[in-house]
Parts: structure tokens; sequence; C-alpha cells
């Protein structure tokens, strides 16, 4: 499968809102097949993976953001994990519950879990929000947390659609500028709402499509500032995994790599897999 992944960031000059498209078709389905998550899961994963980037998008510094949701005890899906930059850089994975830890019905009429937004530099966590995943749509979850956390009115449209072994999967994400008046926000919320009752004929092709149909709709500009190519791409490495072990200490590093005769860790978003002899972990320190 040929990567085809695209994105587009601009702004609607006439009602002061920018906006942000993504196709990410390519990435989801790699990142799927790496890591055997069915239907349901990847419309999930892919989703979270959307919802990372546009957020990414948000915060113009040099940093990474972090999407997961945590289910209650009565879903299969344990959680869901995205990180991604605002220039596409992504990885993402997605945990089942063990059959024997599900609770039956313990559903929460209001709340599904827990959803978790943060912002990393170097390393460091510089931005947490966490709020209720509520029992609506994925994409009403992330609106309802920019208009709570951010004050910000903020409309997504995503459509998933699987070909074979393949996803078509495609996002628009509008967000209100300083600028924009109320009546500029609820003509954006008609065209959003306008885009979600008809995501086939807006974004099953590509989002330069979508975004042409965007201008005819409401006879505006939309005005591009930047386009660039979204990869699933993971940035694990040799180095990183050792500073990890170095995070354990001294003594429990070696109890494992004396028990083992190794430390062998395995990255969660690519799968890769790092050994440690003994001897290699005492260097460590």
């Amino acid at each position: 499968m040929e990567n085809r992944d695209s994105y587009v960031y601009g702004i609607l000059p006439d009602v002061h809102f920018r906006y942000s498209a993504a196709e990410i078709s390519y990435a989801v389905t790699a990142a799927s097949h790496l890591h055997g998550i069915d239907d349901t899961g990847t419309e999930l994963l892919g989703r979270t993976m959307l919802a990372a980037f546009f957020l990414a998008d948000l915060v113009k510094e040099e940093t990474k953001v972090s999407v997961q949701i945590r289910f209650y005890d009565d879903s299969e899906i344990h959680s869901v994990l995205a990180y991604s930059t605002r220039d596409g850089r992504m990885k993402s994975t997605l945990r089942y519950r063990p059959e024997e830890d599900v609770e039956q019905d313990q559903i929460s009429e209001e709340n599904l879990g827990i959803l978790k937004v943060f912002r990393w530099r170097g390393g460091e966590c510089i931005y947490q929000s966490i709020v209720p995943f509520r029992n609506v749509s994925f994409e009403t979850n992330i609106e309802n947390y920019l208009r709570d956390s951010e004050q910000v009115p903020s409309f997504l449209v995503i459509f998933f659609r699987q070909d074979g072994l393949h996803w078509n999967v495609r996002g628009l994400f509008l967000q209100a500028l300083p600028e924009a008046k109320p009546g500029h926000v609820e003509a954006v919320r008609e065209w959003a709402e306008t885009i979600e009752a008809n995501k086939t004929d807006f974004l099953a092709e590509n989002i330069q499509e979508c975004l042409d149909r965007l201008g005819k709709l409401g006879s505006t500009i939309v005005h591009t500032l930047e386009e660039g190519q979204p990869e699933f791409k993971c940035d694990c490495s040799e180095q990183k995994i050792k500073e990890l072990i170095q995070t354990l200490g001294k003594e429990e590093a070696m109890d494992i790599a004396e028990e083992q005769g190794q430390i062998e860790v395995t990255c969660e978003f690519c799968n890769s897999v790092y050994r440690f002899p003994k001897e290699q972990v005492l260097e460590l320190f």
C-alpha cells in the first residue's frame, strides 16, 4: 500500500476559523496490522490518532501530544494511546482487557472511561488534562474537551471506511480564532453538521476535495498555510531504553538481569525488541 497520507493546515478568513484536514489511511492500516487489532479497535485507534494530530497543531512549540482513553472494567478494550507531533509523526497502540477481568453489567449511563490529553517537550510533561470520556460519540468527546478545557468552539468530522485489508481514514477539524463572532461560530457549526451528515460526499475521496466542497458549501475562502505528509513512525531507540532501565535503579535492574540473564524490553508501539545482557546492564550504572 503506497503512503498517500497528507495533511493541510489553513484558515477560513471570512469566518475567522482555522482548519486542519488530514488523511491517515496508511498510518492507521499500518498500526492495525502491526498490533493485530480488530475492526472496532481499529476505528477507535484511528480516531485517537487523528485527535492527537489535530490537537498537536494547536501548539506551535516543538511539542508532542498524547491522547489516551482508559475504559472502565466493563469494556473489552482496556485503553488506547496515540502520540503525534504537528508535522504528523505518529505512534499508537491499543490494549485489550483480559476476558476474565471484564465486569459485566457495570457500564455507566453517562461515562465510559477517562480521557487524558498530555503535551510533552523533551520527554517531560508540560501540560495535562484529565476529563471523563462520556457515553457520546468520540468526536463529541473531543469537542467537549476543547470547549470545557480550552474554551474554544471546535468541530470535528471523521470518515472511516474499510476496503479489504486497508482503511480509508480522513478527518476535518475546525476551530474558532479569537476574532470569530457568534454568527461565525453558528455558520461553521451548520457547515460541520452538513459535512457530518454527508461524510461520504465530502471525505470519501481525498482531503483536498473536502476543502473544495467546504468552500462551495459556505461560499467562503479556504486559504492553505501548510501541507505535509503524516507518518506512522516510532521514535524508540536503544538509548531511550537504556535510560528507562536506569530509572529502575541499579539494585532492581541487576535483580532482573541476574534472574533472567538479561533485560528484554519490547516497545509497545512498534514491537521492536531490545535485549541487554547482565554485563551490559551493569555498565549502565
